[in-house]
């Protein structure tokens, strides 16, 4: 029998209640009222914050639930601005009812219900910012950078167009050449004060357009010229004829590294020649330089381009000419925009962030992606850069219409147990990336092999109908294999490969476009993609791939040119279960990447593309369509891992 008196028992179950009471409120404060509600206790929700009873005295507990949900409040509203004009500027952000109702008060405001967007005018900017601080730290929203705001928001809209630039200086002799758009280009670099990039279409004149600007700043001479070493002779040939006012012993063609030049009018040098003979070159100071096909400066960190932006400091005018400025990605631009602006732009990082994705990493910044297209594309066609497409400006330049060949699979060369390693590896997801890379470029090895058979079956068949032909191709064992085809057919033809001299090139050029008897031009993708015209043609074959698209799209337009007074039919030879189908996808995307900023006008998953099954009839599909889906997937590493093969493979033009 107990020995408690009833006073004892009293105080013990008054401890007890106050035991569970106190669990109760840490259960509470773990958990959301609900589930505090849902335990033995009685619980009620009050403005207050959460009441749990029974207590020790018989009054509630009350547990004070919204100063915790006030730790636990959702993140806030985060926004960015982003120059969609000239004029206007858009701000991304999710829905905000007092950032709406803050965003009603600017005067300019313009709602798109499409995107359900806010813009406004640059000169408001300044005036947004300010009205959005009240609603910080809730809302936060990132400004314009202030390099965009510098170079926009004083712009007043009664400043002169560039249309209207006179340019009569240049003479009657060279206007009454030009088209007008090629006019208008000139204009345009004019406006710019010779600090411009022309980016127009491949064929449509940009060499023409650069002679211009550099006839009205003559005074400014000497003239430096940096291209491609097969195209100095051809440079050599359009100053002499475009201006005959500067003496031929004035024009100086370096080829080789120990050769000098006194008190030169003209200098005309390769990339490479430059880098080497980089001291004679910035000691003499030339008041004028235009780089040819400046997308040869994409690498901030190559040898090429600290050169060439040393020299770019120190000149009056610097015009560059690409018709792809970009070949791959938006950072390969920042160094061609250093050069034009004297530095006076974006630090890297700045620019990196802004366009690229810029992230950083433990092995440094990554810039290898594309952000903020809309805007880059904005700066670029306002400020830097002045780019017309075929289709825009020259409505009597035929189209292009592009097919792909789907060669037959009796023809492609039995697969061997190599290419299905190869094959397994690019599938394997949990190889790294060095061996998935080591074994893509094997596989483009041997697809080229593979498909020969095949390719030159195709030829054979295209020699029948009579007509002029330009066949590229990248590796030498298949460039090899088309000659051995055509010679055996006793078909003339011409070859331009790495081991073509300058000479040589315009010399079997002039062949093929005057003599009826030349009936094909075997090329090779990288070594004569670009500085030569072949319009007598209207067929182009490509007999293998490339993972640049810009090198193909340039390598397209040797016969697609002004003077070309037909169609010009592509014809893309691939071959399926072979590296070609990764190659697409991966062409594809960085060309969309291009696309959004502007730098390329190609698709090559257009619907006027057409597909051709050399075993069926003719018909219409996508060009990707017979690819499998699951080869689609695309990773950075991959696109890096080609720009980086392409450099390699290109700097040794003996094996391209």
């Amino acid at each position: 029998m107990s020995s408690l008196t009833d006073e004892q028992r009293k105080m013990i179950e008054a401890n007890r209640k106050a035991a569970q009471a106190k669990l109760a409120a840490k259960l509470a404060l773990k958990s959301t009222p609900q589930q505090a509600m849902s335990n033995n206790n009685q619980c009620t929700l009050s403005k207050a914050g959460l009441v749990v009873s029974p207590s020790p005295n018989g009054k509630s507990v009350r547990i004070n639930y919204n100063h915790n949900l006030q730790n636990t409040k959702s993140k806030p509203v985060c926004g960015t601005c982003e120059l969609t004009s000239k004029e206007r500027f858009t701000v991304h952000v999710t829905y905000h009812q007092q950032l709406i109702d803050t965003f009603k008060t600017i005067s300019s405001k313009n709602y798109d219900p499409k995107t359900s967007e806010w813009s406004f005018l640059i000169k408001d900017h300044d005036q947004l910012m300010i009205s959005i601080k009240p609603l910080e730290p809730d809302v936060k929203i990132e400004k314009l950078p202030h390099f965009i705001l510098k170079l926009f928001k004083t712009k007043e809209d009664i400043e002169t167009h560039w249309s209207k630039v006179d340019i009569s200086s240049i003479g009657d002799d060279m206007l009454d050449n030009l088209y007008p758009f090629q006019k208008l280009g000139v204009q345009f670099g004019v406006s710019k004060k010779g600090r411009c990039l022309i980016a127009d279409d491949m064929g449509l004149g940009k060499t023409l357009q650069a002679i211009g600007i550099v006839k009205y700043y003559s005074d400014n001479f000497p003239l430096l010229i940096v291209c491609p070493s097969s195209m100095r002779y051809t440079w050599e040939e359009e100053i002499r004829l475009r201006m005959p006012n500067v003496p031929i012993t004035g024009i100086y063609v370096l080829s080789k590294s120990n050769e000098q030049f006194i008190d030169p009018a003209v200098v005309i040098t390769s990339y490479d020649l430059m880098s080497k003979k980089k001291d004679m070159l910035i000691k003499y100071k030339f008041g004028i330089i235009i780089f040819d096909e400046s997308h040869s400066l994409k690498s901030e960190k190559s040898a090429r381009t600290r050169v060439a932006l040393s020299l770019a400091m120190q000149s009056k005018q610097c015009i560059l000419l690409s018709g792809t400025p970009a070949l791959s990605r938006p950072i390969e631009l920042y160094s061609q925009i250093k050069a034009i602006t004297r530095n006076n732009f974006m630090t890297p990082v700045e620019y990196g962030v802004r366009y690229c994705n810029g992230r950083e990493t433990i092995y440094g910044w990554d810039f290898s992606g594309a952000t903020n297209m809309k805007e880059l594309k904005v700066i670029l066609e306002t400020q830097f850069m002045i780019r017309r497409l075929k289709s825009e400006v020259l409505k009597q330049l035929p189209q292009k219409i592009r097919n792909v060949v789907v060669l037959k699979p009796e023809n492609i060369k039995a697969r061997s147990q190599n290419m299905d390693d190869l094959e397994t590896m690019m599938n394997n997801k949990s190889l790294n990336k060095m061996e998935v890379r080591g074994a893509l470029l094997k596989y483009f090895n041997h697809t080229g092999e593979a498909k020969l058979p095949a390719i030159c079956d195709y030829i054979l068949n295209l020699l029948k109908d009579g007509k002029k032909f330009i066949v590229f191709a990248h590796h030498q064992k298949v460039i090899n294999g088309i000659c051995d085809v055509l010679e055996n057919n006793e078909t003339y033809y011409i070859r331009i490969d790495g081991k073509t001299s300058s000479e040589e090139r315009k010399c079997v050029c002039d062949q093929f476009q005057s003599e009826d008897m030349y009936r094909v031009a075997v090329l090779s993708i990288c070594a004569a993609n670009s500085g030569i015209t072949l319009t007598a043609a209207k067929l182009v074959i490509f007999a293998e791939l490339y993972w640049n698209p810009g090198i193909l799209t340039q390598a397209e337009d040797r016969a697609h040119r002004i003077g070309q007074a037909e169609t010009v039919t592509i014809q893309y030879l691939l071959a399926k279960g072979t590296a070609d189908d990764h190659i697409w996808p991966l062409i594809q995307s960085k060309l969309s990447v291009l696309n959004k900023a502007g730098l390329s006008k190609d698709n090559f998953k257009d619907d006027s593309t057409t597909v051709i099954n050399c075993s069926t009839k003719l018909k219409q599909m996508n060009i990707l369509d017979f690819l499998n889906d699951d080869n689609d997937e695309l990773d950075e590493n991959d696109l890096k891992f080609l720009d980086e093969v392409e450099e390699s493979q290109c700097k040794r033009p003996r094996k391209c």
